[in-house]
């Protein structure tokens, strides 16, 4: 028996010998005297016999390098690019069908194996010199870590191999440069972006999308219990970047429902989510978080801690709000994958694969083509990021502060008519810059405060969720509530308690989790180690709120696509009519007795009486 196990445990030691190609730690050829060395030194046929070696980690600045490097002799002006080599010798290629490539890269690296280019990371577009700078800087906790890539070993060939790779600064200042690297062979990860949900404002809906490593075809299963016993369906790419999604519908509102992703039963993803609430239901609770850019790690440890509450309070299974900047650039694919999708992150990936996402647009989402990409929500208005949905008793309006919102423009005419026309008690704005924060990173934001505040007191909005300075802070202005939940991952900032209005701030990793019951809204903070920030409660008057104004002076109907106002008591004033896209559509002085309005085309519109600049009425209706 004894020799058994231990013949045993030598086969197993001996397989992970041969499955691990480089580990950490390795001895590396390398040169750091900042010379130009265009491509050739990325070739197998290279002579690299004048650079020196020494074992990894390699760099400076950090206390915890191996082998030092020189930075050369200006502090002002160091070296841009450094570069390793390293041979490596496989004798069956075809042992797995994947390398899996751990680096640490402080800022920006790219990776040649065999002279072809195998991945960049944090690193532009395009072609590369030796004065190219990092897309942006590595800090924290970000400059130990092992970012994992996964390559197909077909790029590898019986005997020896080569890979070659080079590290570049952000600036020429940079205090500090890190490399180490493992390598060894691996299963092929499928599921370049794993399956994620996304609400669509439909409380029987769901919006499922996930992205293969090259054109797969997908197997989706599910129901309402792991057998996935209520539907089957084969999916493809629908676009022209290996994006798989599938959307159900007709499903029960407040319902649970399993679900399961796999591709030729090699690779298997599964996840369950609950459809929004019913339309009449008093009691919801939901997350609120944002700033997740740049820091993965700390990014999990939220993610951790909200998994871990969900699975204790089943209840809280609903949704999560993000109030923007996802990752650090947002027109670069490689942060989304490396940042905000990487699979290294097991508790990211749970959560998103548990609760729906609902997004609101941040300052680095840069253009907005790729959130566009990985968030197509289909309640977007005017082709912007600006929408709003329902969730029980509550109406969510999400603003895009990166198109205008002056008064006047299409989002603000959209913004008033949207929250003048909810009748859910409880009322939430979400975006990104706070009109009032706690400095140490960004200034309040003016508009927020002249045109948002106005907005929130007259419409009865109650909280408006922000991030973009990456603490937690809580302000008060007339009975409002201004949340800043920037704790999402990003580097912290130094909030100031005496800001104006702020009741709070809190300089941690964090979520928030809104509970609420009927007239009762409680209010909860937490860091990414589980302790409570603060928690309060916040009560409304139903009984007034349903007591009903005397009886309206305009009667409005829809008879086709035409929309009628009866003035029954000839009251003056001006006739507004906006589309869906907030675009004023009619706009006419209000006759007397009937107003007859005929539209083009069926959809959703606004009718607003109003004299002298004062709202008298605001009606949403329908055309079929």
């Amino acid at each position: 028996m004894k020799q058994t196990l231990l013949t045993f445990s030598l086969v197993l030691m001996a397989q992970f010998i041969f499955a691990q190609l480089i580990g950490e730690g390795s001895i590396w050829k390398y040169l750091d005297d900042g010379s130009n060395q265009g491509t050739v030194w990325q070739q197998p046929g290279f002579n690299d016999n004048n650079w020196a070696s020494g074992p990894a980690q390699l760099g400076y600045g950090d206390g915890d390098e191996a082998t030092v490097f020189s930075y050369g002799g200006d502090p002002n002006h160091k070296y841009i690019t450094y570069y390793f080599r390293k041979t490596f010798n496989v004798t069956d290629p075809e042992e797995q069908p994947a390398l899996k490539i751990g680096i640490v890269r402080d800022d920006g690296t790219v990776v040649y194996i065999n002279g072809e280019e195998v991945f960049r990371s944090n690193m532009p577009s395009g072609t590369i010199n030796y004065l190219t700078l990092a897309a942006h800087t590595i800090s924290g906790d970000e400059e130990d870590i092992f970012n994992n890539y996964y390559v197909p070993s077909s790029i590898l060939h019986t005997g020896e191999n080569l890979i070659a790779v080079e590290i570049h600064q952000r600036s020429e200042t940079s205090s500090d440069i890190s490399f180490d690297l493992r390598m060894n062979f691996s299963d092929l990860n499928y599921f370049k972006k794993e399956p994620y949900l996304l609400y669509t404002a439909e409380n029987t809906e769901m919006l499922i999308i996930w992205q293969m490593d090259s054109t797969r075809t997908c197997q989706f299963d599910w129901g309402t219990d792991t057998t996935y016993s209520m539907g089957s369906e084969t999916t493809t790419e629908y676009n022209n970047d290996h994006q798989h999604k599938v959307t159900l519908d007709d499903l029960t509102p407040g319902t649970k429902y399993y679900y399961r992703v796999s591709y030729d039963t090699l690779s298997i993803k599964r996840g369950s989510f609950y459809t929004g609430a019913p339309d009449n239901e008093t009691e919801i609770s939901f997350y609120v978080y944002g700033d997740t850019r740049s820091n993965p790690s700390a990014h999990n440890t939220v993610a951790e801690q909200i998994v871990q509450e969900v699975e204790a309070f089943p209840e809280t299974q609903s949704f999560i709000i993000s109030t923007g900047d996802f990752v650090a650039d947002g027109d670069n694919e490689s942060d989304w994958q490396e940042q905000f999708f990487n699979s290294d992150y097991k508790f990211i990936r749970q959560m998103m694969a548990e609760l729906p996402y609902v997004a609101a647009v941040g300052n680095h989402e840069g253009q907005g083509v790729l959130f566009k990409k990985y968030f197509p929500y289909p309640m977007y208005a005017s082709s912007r990021f600006y929408y709003s949905y329902d969730y029980g008793p509550a109406h969510f309006t999400v603003v895009d502060q990166f198109t205008s919102y002056y008064e006047g423009s299409p989002q603000y005419e959209w913004l008033v008519n949207d929250l003048a026309s909810s009748d859910k008690y409880w009322k939430f704005v979400v975006l990104h810059e706070p009109g009032w924060s706690a400095g140490g990173g960004h200034a309040n934001n003016t508009q927020v405060q002249q045109l948002i505040q106005p907005l929130c007191e007259t419409y009865g909005v109650q909280f408006v969720l922000t991030g973009h300075n990456h603490y937690y802070a809580r302000a008060v202005v007339n009975n409002v509530n201004h949340i800043t939940t920037g704790g999402g991952g990003a580097p912290l900032y130094n909030p100031n308690p005496n800001a104006d209005s702020i009741v709070i701030v809190d300089k941690t990793y964090h979520y928030c989790r809104i509970d609420i019951a009927g007239d009762s809204l409680t209010f909860t903070a937490t860091d990414n180690n589980g302790n409570l920030i603060e928690s309060f409660t916040r009560q409304l008057n139903l009984a007034a709120i349903d007591e009903q104004p005397p009886e309206s002076p305009f009667q409005i109907y829809t008879s086709g696509r035409t929309i009628k106002v009866i003035n029954r008591q000839n009251l003056t004033g001006e006739l507004f009519i906006y589309n869906d896209f907030g675009r004023a559509i009619y706009h006419n002085n209000l006759l007397h007795g009937r107003n007859r309005v005929t539209v083009d085309s069926p959809g959703i519109y606004f009718i607003r009486i109003s004299d002298s600049g004062h709202l008298k009425t605001v009606r949403k209706v329908f055309l079929r």
